[in-house]
C-alpha cells in the first residue's frame, strides 16, 4: 500500500521527517545494558504486534526541538519546553484521526517514548537516520535533536528502506561525556550524567564528581553538543517546542513550594516527573562545587 498520502498529510502538519517502518524490527546482535528507566527490557522491544496486534506498520515521525542555547542554563535542552510528551501525542492523535477517517476499518496506536518499543531502531528503520556512538539517532538535516513519535497501524503500508548512513567515530561523545560512559564501546547508563540526574537517593561520591562536571540540574547534553552532525542543525520549525520557555531552576524558587504546588506550576514540564526532592538535591551538589 503507498504511504505517499500519509506522509503528504504529516508534511501538512509542519513534519517533514516521516518514514514507514516494517511490524517488526532487526534485533541488534549485542544488546547494551538498558537503563532501568527504560519501559522495555527485552525482546518486545522489536515486535510491534505486541504493542497493537494485527500492527502491518508504523508511520514514523521526527520532532526536531533544537533551538540557540540560553545564557546561564541549567536543565537540558530537551526539557526548557512543555512536556513533549503531550505535544507530540497531540500530533499523532490528529495524524491517527485522519487514518481512522480516510480507512475507517484500519486500528492505530499512537507510541512516544514511554512505550516499549526500540524507538530509535523503529526511526533507523523507517529510514530517518542511523544511531551515533553515543546512542543518539542522527538524521541528516535535524542531527540528534530529534524527539521519536510512530502510529502503529494495521494497514498494510510498504516499509522505506533503512537508513544505511554510519556514525564517523570521531570519539567526541567519549571525550566530552561527564561520566564516560561511551569508552568501554558500548553505553553504561551508570556513568551517564543525564541518569544521574533522574536517579533517585542519595549519589556516591563517584556520582557527584560526575553531576559537578557540568552546570546542568537535569538532563545532560554534552554528547550532543560536541557531535559535528549538530553543527549546522536549524532551530526547530515546531511551534510548541518554542513557547513558554523555561532554561534555569533555582533553590530559591523550588524550596518555597509545596509537593502540590510544585506538581500545579512544573507538572507539565519534562524535569518534574522525579520530583522537587529530586531537584534540590541536584541544586545543593552543583552549588557546593562553587
Amino acid at each position: 500500500m503507498d504511504s505517499q498520502p500519509i506522509k503528504e498529510y504529516c508534511r501538512s502538519l509542519g513534519l517533514t521527517a516521516v518514514g514507514i517502518a516494517p511490524n517488526r524490527l532487526t534485533e541488534p546482535e549485542h544488546r547494551t545494558d538498558i537503563c532501568p528507566l527504560a519501559a522495555g527490557k527485552g525482546p518486545e522491544r522489536y515486535d510491534l504486534a505486541g504493542v497493537l496486534p494485527g500492527c502491518r506498520a508504523a508511520v514514523v515521525i521526527l520532532f526536531p526541538y533544537y533551538q540557540l542555547p540560553a545564557e546561564g542554563a541549567n536543565l537540558s535542552l530537551y526539557c526548557q519546553f512543555p512536556d513533549y510528551h503531550g505535544i507530540i501525542r497531540q500530533y499523532l492523535e490528529k495524524i491517527t484521526a485522519w487514518l481512522r477517517q480516510n480507512w475507517p476499518e484500519s486500528h492505530q496506536e499512537a507510541v512516544v517514548d514511554t512505550s516499549v518499543l526500540a524507538e530509535r531502531q523503529l526511526a533507523v528503520e523507517a529510514g530517518l537516520g542511523f544511531q551515533g556512538d553515543n546512542g543518539c539517532l542522527i538524521n541528516k538535516t535535524w542531527g540528534s535533536w530529534c524527539f521519536i513519535g510512530a502510529v502503529l497501524t494495521t494497514l498494510p503500508l510498504e516499509p522505506d528502506l533503512p537508513d544505511t548512513g554510519e556514525c564517523c567515530h570521531c570519539g567526541a561523545c567519549t571525550r566530552c561525556c561527564p561520566g564516560k560512559c561511551f569508552s568501554s564501546g558500548r553505553y553504561d547508563y551508570r556513568t551517564c550524567k543525564s541518569y544521574l540526574t533522574q536517579k533517585k537517593g542519595e549519589l556516591t561520591p563517584e556520582e557527584i564528581i560526575i553531576l559537578r562536571k557540568t552546570p546542568l540540574v537535569f538532563g545532560c547534553d554534552e554528547c550532543q553538543r560536541c557531535c559535528p552532525c549538530n553543527a549546522q542543525v536549524p532551530v526547530t520549525p515546531v511551534p510548541e517546542f518554542k513557547r513558554r520557555r523555561q532554561s534555569r531552576l533555582t533553590v530559591q524558587e523550588l524550596e518555597p513550594l509545596t509537593n502540590r504546588q510544585f506538581k500545579e506550576r512544573y507538572g507539565e514540564r519534562a524535569f518534574a516527573w522525579r520530583g522537587k526532592k529530586l531537584l534540590l538535591r541536584n541544586l545543593a551538589l552543583l552549588d557546593a562545587r562553587e
